[in-house]
C-alpha cells in the first residue's frame, strides 16, 4: 500500500448494475458514452482522459487505452492513486485488452478532496459504478476483469464481493484483504513505517525528517502525534488517515466495512464468486494473506478458478536481499495475467487450466514449482525445540524434545529495540533509509543482549520447508503487555545468517486479534502462538536453521512502552524482563512445515 513507490513505478514504466444519478449526471454521462463511441470508431489507440461520475456526483480522472484493432474489447480496469500504468496499458493493449485506469478520490486529478481520509471506504461504491460505466461503453464486450498490485489490488478486493455482473475476474497482487490483522497493523502491532509513510508525512517532508533524523522521527512519543512533527502532510486528508489507523488499536466498527476478515468473520470471501489469480512475493508483506484467500476460497467452493504465484520478491515485485536466487527468480505479472485472462475471459485452449493452480519458487534450490493445494498434502509438521540447558543466550535447535533446563531470559529495552535488519515487508529503502526488504545477514543482530538464537546442528542432508511456519512460545513478562517476535533464518556453511520469514505478536492479543484485549498479568507464564509468513526454502546440506526471539523489530513495527497504557497515548518507556521457558514442561518451539524427499 505505498503510493509514492508505485507513482515511481509508473514513471520507470512510462520510460522504458447498480446506479444513483440525478439528471445532470446522466446528461454528462451520455456525453461520455458518445465519446466512447467516437474513440471506439476512430481506431484511436492513444489514452484518452475522461471525468467519469460517481453516484454521488463526484467525478473520477480515468484514462483508457483502446487496442488498434477493432472492437468491443474485453476490459482491463485498474484503480488506485494514479490512474493506470503506461507500460501495462502497452502491453495489456497489445494482447487485445482494452485497459482502463482510474484514480480514486481525491487522488491525481479525481475530485472528492475527501476521498484520501476515506480511502477505502467509498472503494467498493466507486468500483461498483467505474464496472457499470465501462460496460455501457460501446469498446466494452461486457467482460471486465481488475488488475493491480498494493492499493491497486486493495480496491479489486473490496468491490468483488458486490458481485457486480460485469466483473469476471480479479488479479489482486501484494495487498491483504483484512487491513486490521495484518496490513496497517500486524496481529496487534503498528505497521509503523508503512503505516506513517504517506499519512503521518508525505513527500515534501521527507528533507525536514532527514535533518530531524528517521531514527530520532520514529522513536517520536506519544505514537499518536508522530504526524505533528511536519507542517502538514502535503496531501490532504493524509493526516486524518493517521490519527485514524493509531487510535483504531482493535478490532472495531472502523475496520469492519474495509475488512474481509480472513478467518471467515461477516463471510466476504464466500461473495466472490468470480475467478481469482493471487500474485505474492515472500519478501513482502502479504504472502500470508494470499495464502489465507487462496485457502478460503477453494474451501467455499464460490468459484472453481482460484490461482496463487510467489517468488522471493518484494512490493514492488522485485528480486530483492543479499541472497542468491539465480536467474530465473523473477515473475513477470502482466505475462502471467494476460495468459490466465485469456483462458477465463476468452476461452482459449492455453492449456493453463491442465496447470496446478499452485505455483511456487523454492528458494535454496532456486527452483519453481507448481502445486494442488496448501498446505502441501504431504507436508510433516515437524516440531523443532528450543534448548539451552543452563538457560544462556545461545542455544540449540532439534527435534528431540527438551528436559529439565533453566528458562532463558533477557531484558526488552523499548529505548533501544533491535533495528529492522532486512525482512519480509513493504517499505522500500528509497523511500525510507535502511528499511530495503530481502534477505540479509542477521548477525549483527544477534550480538544483542535482548535476542535469543537458538541454532540447529549443521544439516547431514537437505531440509524442505514449505508453507505456515508458527512458533509456540512459553513465556512470561513483567510488564502487563508487551511483544514477542520471531525469525527464521538459514544459516549458510560461511556462517551468513539469510533471513527468511518472521512475525510478531502483540500480547494483549494473545488470544485473538479479533476479540478485545486484556492485559498480561505480570509473572504469569502463558502460551503464545507466534504467526510468521508463510515460506519456502530448502536448507541445504551443511547449512543450519536458525531461530530468533526477540520482542521488538524497529522501525518495522512501533515500540511496545510495556506499560499497558492505551495503544498511542504512551509517553513513558518501561524495560520489561521476558522469561522463555524451553523445558519438558513447557517446551517452546518452532513447527516447521517439513517436506519429505520424493522417492526416486
Amino acid at each position: 500500500m505505498m503510493r509514492e513507490s508505485l507513482q515511481e513505478q509508473d514513471e520507470r514504466e512510462s520510460r522504458s448494475s447498480r446506479r444513483v444519478y440525478s439528471a445532470p449526471i446522466l446528461a454528462g454521462t451520455l456525453l461520455i458514452v458518445m465519446w466512447g463511441l467516437w474513440a471506439c470508431a476512430s481506431g484511436n489507440s492513444a489514452p484518452q482522459e475522461v471525468m467519469v461520475p460517481m453516484r454521488d456526483g463526484v467525478r473520477l480522472h480515468t484514462r483508457i487505452w483502446l487496442p488498434d484493432s477493432g472492437g468491443p474489447h474485453p476490459v482491463v480496469l485498474t484503480r488506485g492513486y494514479a490512474p493506470g500504468h503506461d507500460g501495462d496499458a502497452k502491453r495489456f493493449t497489445a494482447a487485445g485488452y482494452a485497459y482502463v485506469g482510474q484514480s480514486t478520490r481525491g487522488h491525481a486529478k479525481s475530485e472528492g478532496a475527501d476521498g484520501v481520509a476515506r480511502r477505502f471506504f467509498d472503494d467498493a461504491d466507486d468500483g461498483y459504478d467505474a464496472l457499470t460505466w465501462i460496460s455501457e461503453q460501446a469498446w466494452c464486450n461486457g467482460k471486465i476483469a481488475m488488475y493491480g498490485r498494493s492499493y491497486w489490488a486493495a480496491t479489486q478486493w473490496l468491490v468483488a464481493p458486490t458481485g457486480h455482473p460485469n466483473l469476471k475476474a480479479i488479479i489482486p497482487q501484494c495487498v491483504t484483504p483484512d487491513f486490521w490483522q495484518h496490513g496497517y497493523w500486524s496481529n496487534g502491532a503498528l505497521t509503523l513505517a508503512m503505516a506513517a509513510d504517506g499519512r503521518a508525512y508525505d513527500n515534501a517532508d521527507r528533507n525536514e525528517i532527514a535533518k530531524l533524523g528517521w531514527t530520532n522521527y520514529f522513536r517520536h512519543l506519544p505514537v499518536n502525534t508522530l504526524d505533528d512533527l511536519m507542517d502538514g502532510a502535503s496531501t490532504p486528508g493524509a493526516r486524518s488517515l493517521w490519527k485514524d489507523y493509531v487510535s483504531h488499536a482493535s478490532f472495531d466498527e472502523y475496520w469492519r466495512p474495509i475488512c474481509m476478515r480472513s478467518d471467515g468473520g461477516d463471510g466476504k470471501h464466500a461473495k466472490i464468486r468470480i475467478p481469482v489469480y493471487l500474485m505474492a512475493g515472500w519478501y513482502d508483506y502479504y504472502p500470508g494473506a494470499a495464502f489465507k484467500s487462496f485457502r478460503l476460497l477453494r474451501e467455499l467452493s464460490a468459484t472453481s478458478e482460484i490461482r496463487i504465484v510467489v517468488n522471493p520478491s518484494d512490493h514492488l515485485n522485485r528480486v530483492v536481499g543479499k541472497r542468491e536466487f539465480g536467474r530465473k527468480a523473477a515473475k513477470d505479472e502482466v505475462a502471467l495475467a494476460i495468459r490466465w485472462l485469456d483462458h477465463v475471459l476468452g476461452g482459449s485452449k492455453n492449456g493453463i487450466d491442465k496447470e496446478p493452480p499452485i505455483r511456487i519458487f523454492v528458494m535454496g534450490t532456486n527452483t519453481w514449482r507448481a502445486e494442488s493445494e496448501w498446505p502441501l498434502a504431504r507436508t510433516q509438521f515437524t516440531d523443532y525445540y528450543f534448548n539451552s540447558p543452563d538457560g544462556t543466550r545461545h542455544g540449540g535447535l532439534s527435534t528431540e524434545p527438551p528436559g529439565d533446563e533453566a528458562p532463558s531470559t533477557y531484558a526488552y529495552d523499548p529505548a533501544d529495540p533491535m533495528p529492522t535488519l532486512g525482512g519480509n515487508h513493504s517499505c522500500l529503502e528509497a523511500d525510507i533509509p535502511g528499511m530495503a526488504a530481502g534477505a540479509v545477514d542477521q548477525r549483527p543482530n544477534e550480538e544483542r543482549d535482548d535476542v535469543l538464537v537458538f541454532t540447529s546442528d549443521v544439516l547431514a542432508r537437505d531440509v524442505e520447508v514449505t508453507g505456515p511456519v508458527t512458533v509456540k512460545l512459553f513465556a512470561a513478562s513483567t510488564a502487563p503487555d508487551t511483544d514477542f517476535t520471531a525469525r527464521l533464518i538459514d544459516v549458510q556453511p560461511n556462517g551468513v545468517a539469510y533471513n527468511l520469514t518472521e512475525g510478531i505478536l502483540r500480547a494483549r492479543f494473545r488470544k485473538s486479534v479479533w476479540d478485545d484485549p486484556e492485559p498480561l498479568e505480570p509473572g504469569q507464564i502463558y502460551e503464545f502462538e507466534i504467526e510468521l509468513l508463510p515460506t519456502s526454502n530448502v536448507f541445504k546440506k551443511g547449512h543450519r536453521i536458525r531461530v530468533h526471539i526477540s520482542s521488538s523489530s524497529f522501525p518495522l513495527w512501533d515500540r511496545n512502552p510495556n506499560t499497558g497504557a492505551a495503544h498511542g497515548t504512551e509517553t513513558r518507556l518501561a524495560t520489561a524482563t521476558q522469561t522463555i521457558y524451553h523445558d519438558r514442561e513447557r517446551p517452546s518451539r518452532i513447527v516447521l512445515p517439513v517436506i519429505p524427499r520424493r522417492q526416486r
